[in-house]
């Protein structure tokens, strides 16, 4: 009988050890086909531990590997969420997968956490250079006083950029209706900030009024900047689609609008395409000098020195290069 125990302890042990030589070697070329099962793998050497657990084996060895694993399944996370989405999406394999609760089964929260980090990271790389030109503009507060509105506004959308950060959009669209009672004038930016917020809260038809009432507010010869900030907004919080749409929306307007390409530079830098960044940058860059837009050519000028300091296959959250099946050369097509 004891023979017996230690036998299936063994052939766990060797189980084990086997579902890892395989989990390292599938890491590093997953694809649509067969990322769902590495995933399932992925729970079955989870399961060999836990049955192992009071074994009394040494596997100081595996948990390494495990917990080397782990490590770069975060490293590596955007890398294999391409994968991910490919197959239909972690939501879906997560239904089918059930209960699903392994890290490996929620890195879409990882790719977001880290995408907020870097977005927040990029608006301190941003602030720096603002902060410069800030100075300026606080030289002339002590001989212009502040108007009352713009205080207002100010101070409101730095709290929304904050609660926007954290999710808590109930707590800012309380802020922007607060802001917007305390105004002796309504505020474009406000406005859009408000609609940004309704939209988190699934408020569509309000969305819409928010969205009409700012872009009323904008100049006709001026509808450009209506979206630019929308879509300087939406970048803000992460929602690159809706940005880079708002980006289009205000090159068709002007094509010659410096702010449209900074912009579509940003959800560029975003998402990693490094060599689309540095070319929007410097097109940001060739109209602002040719439009006067210094302090937007200098961003654009700092920017792109940044960028091409990094190598042009160095993602930003370290997601790793794309598969060879995934850029067209194998995988199972539609």
């Amino acid at each position: 009988m004891a023979y017996s125990v230690r036998e299936e302890r063994q052939s766990l042990a060797n189980s084990l050890r086997e579902g890892l030589d395989e989990a390292e070697r599938f890491i590093i070329q997953l694809r649509r086909d067969n990322v769902e099962s590495f995933l399932q793998l992925l729970d079955s050497i989870d399961e060999r531990f836990t049955q192992l657990e009071a074994s009394g084996l040494d596997l100081r060895p595996e948990q390494t590997r495990w917990s080397s694993l782990h490590s770069k399944l975060q490293r590596e996370a955007g890398r294999v969420m391409r994968a991910v989405d490919a197959a239909g999406g972690l939501e879906k394999l997560r239904e089918t997968n059930s209960p699903g609760q392994g890290l490996w089964w929620h890195l879409d929260a990882v790719v977001a956490a880290d995408r907020r980090r870097f977005i927040r990271r990029l608006g301190t790389r941003l602030g720096t250079v603002v902060a410069c030109l800030a100075i300026v503009w606080a030289l002339f507060t002590f001989v212009i006083p502040a108007d009352a509105n713009s205080v207002i506004t100010s101070e409101a959308i730095a709290a929304l950029r904050q609660m926007a950060f954290d999710g808590r959009w109930e707590d800012a669209l309380a802020v922007t209706e607060e802001a917007k009672a305390l105004l002796t004038e309504p505020d474009a930016e406000l406005l859009i900030w408000e609609a940004v917020v309704r939209d988190k809260l699934g408020q569509s038809g309000r969305v819409r009024e928010a969205l009409a009432e700012a872009k009323a507010l904008v100049p006709s010869n001026r509808q450009v900047a209506f979206w630019w900030t929308l879509g300087m907004i939406r970048l803000d919080i992460g929602d690159l689609d809706e940005a880079r749409a708002a980006g289009n929306e205000a090159l068709a307007l002007d094509a010659s609008d410096p702010q449209g390409y900074f912009l579509l530079g940003n959800v560029a830098e975003v998402e990693g395409d490094v060599a689309a960044a540095i070319d929007l940058f410097e097109k940001t860059y060739q109209l602002a000098i040719e439009g006067d837009a210094d302090q937007l050519a200098v961003i654009a000028r700092i920017r792109m020195g940044t960028l091409l300091q990094r190598p042009a296959n160095m993602s930003l959250f370290g997601e790793g290069q794309p598969d060879a099946d995934e850029s067209g050369d194998g995988g199972d097509g539609e």
